[in-house]
């Protein structure tokens, strides 16, 4: 991970080598978007994503069988049996792009509003989380799904970067549809004291749907599960 983060910091140098903003985002504010992005990342490796991933092996080999026996929320059991404990050390990663982040801000951040920042992390967490768990559901109904996953772990880029880039017709898209864009932007404009209420209230609402969402169609495909033939 540490390469990969640290070809996004040197495209993001080279690009403010030539301006002076992105979009309206200096260059510590858009590190600091790109610094919730791996947060985000960090807590998805560590808790579900080769769960996900490997999703449709589970059905096909009918490994599920054991996991709905079991007195606990089966979609839960599915997607966070296996937690990746080696991913830990990618968090201290982060943690320093956090910091060369602080030191390319123009102002210093409010600890109180960065915490609230962090905790938009957390709603992120929950929609990104529904989002992957509802396409890793297709499983139920078209068996492996590789190309799905891998457009939408290719879509989740697009959070590494301003919303505000997108325009208006992409931007509607990639914050309401698809809600990729603001993953990692909403919790960098509240740890930066943006005047974004009405957005943060938006955003809570679309995770609040989009996890019913999710719970609907794991629900419906968990009907069509008849474990190994």
């Amino acid at each position: 991970m540490g390469a990969w983060v640290g070809a996004y910091v040197i495209l993001i140098e080279v690009i403010f080598f030539h301006i002076d903003s992105l979009a309206g985002w200096s260059k510590g504010e858009t590190l600091l978007i790109l610094s919730f992005y791996y947060l985000l990342q960090n807590l998805s490796d560590l808790f579900f994503k080769d769960n996900i991933e490997s999703f449709d092996d589970t059905v096909i080999h009918g490994e599920l069988d054991f996991l709905i026996v079991k007195p606990a929320p089966t979609r839960m059991l599915a997607f966070f049996w296996r937690i990746r404990w080696d991913q830990v050390g990618s968090v201290i990663i982060t943690l320093f792009l956090f910091t060369y982040a602080f030191q390319n801000l123009a102002q210093p951040l409010s600890p109180g509003y960065f915490l609230i920042g962090l905790s938009m992390v957390l709603v992120s967490f929950i929609l990104y989380f529904s989002l992957l768990t509802m396409i890793a559901s297709s499983t139920f109904w078209i068996g492996r799904n590789n190309s799905l996953r891998t457009i939408v772990f290719s879509i989740t880029q697009l959070s590494r970067y301003p919303r505000q880039i997108y325009g208006k017709i992409f931007g509607l898209i990639f914050s309401s549809f698809i809600p990729m864009a603001l993953l990692a932007t909403i919790p960098a404009e509240t740890a930066l004291a943006q005047p974004i209420g009405i957005l943060i209230a938006f955003f809570i609402g679309i995770t609040i749907l989009f996890s019913a969402l999710s719970q609907w169609v794991w629900l419906r495909g968990l009907k069509r599960y008849s474990s190994a033939n």
